[in-house]
């Protein structure tokens, strides 16, 4: 059932069940705004839907052309050495990424609102920051705090299902049961050939770390206001 210009299907917890993934795949990235644009048109079509709090109607689907432009605010204060508002981009940052919107249902919440759940394995996004730890000398990802390092994206895809119903529990693979395999290989190859492991340099030695720098992001990224003020510099 869809509700009058809700562009999800209406059900319900108890019908539907909770997805449970597991053995997620994550990619931590930091791209300039234009290989932004570039990924964005290599997974398209693409659907962008809020499901971190509940939403009205109008607000459920982002589309890709207004997460660009969201995306590209956050680049342009990096750039200028701001650091970017933690508070401004949290909701546009916190989306499910599918082929399809079948892959979801909606609970009607209060008023005029509905939460969205998924109901198979979507990719996950949520705002990235780091922290560089002095004691074991290693970065950490998705590590909130006062010393940490606001840097793009992270990208998340589950290895295992547990279907709501069935509870069998099956591999993620490339099949019609699975819509958005494709769209998270597409996305890797993608970051594959537009970025690199990023060359940290820090306390005097060289760190390619796993989260990664868009080449594109190389010939300013020594303007990152937070990454200077915790003595990091990246090789371009």
């Amino acid at each position: 059932m869809h509700a009058p210009n809700f562009p999800i299907r209406i059900s319900s917890v108890k019908a539907e069940g909770l997805l449970q993934a597991s053995k997620w795949l994550k990619t931590q990235v930091l791209l300039d705004k234009e290989e932004m644009s570039a990924l964005l048109a290599a997974m398209a079509p693409l659907h962008c839907v809020v499901v971190s709090e509940p939403v009205e109607p109008q607000d459920a689907l982002l589309s890709p052309q207004v997460f660009l432009e969201k995306y590209t605010h956050y680049i342009d204060a990096l750039r200028r050495g701001e650091i970017p508002p933690n508070e401004t981009f949290r909701r546009c940052f916190s989306l499910a990424l599918s082929t399809t919107l079948d892959t979801f249902y909606a609970i009607p919440a209060s008023g005029n609102k509905y939460l969205i759940k998924p109901l198979k394995p979507v990719i996950q996004l949520q705002a990235h920051h780091f922290f560089y730890s002095t004691l074991d000398r290693k970065f950490h990802p998705m590590a909130l705090s006062a010393q940490s390092i606001s840097w793009g994206l992270q990208f998340s895809y589950p290895q295992l299902f547990q279907d709501p119903k069935t509870h069998q529990i099956m591999k993620v693979g490339k099949t019609s049961d699975f819509p958005n395999s494709a769209l998270f290989l597409t996305l890797m190859r993608h970051l594959r050939n537009v970025s690199l492991p990023t060359p940290f340099h820090v306390d005097a030695a060289r760190t390619n770390s796993p989260i990664r720098i868009g080449k594109q992001c190389l010939p300013w990224i020594k303007s990152h206001p937070q990454l200077q003020m915790n003595g990091i510099q990246v090789f371009s």
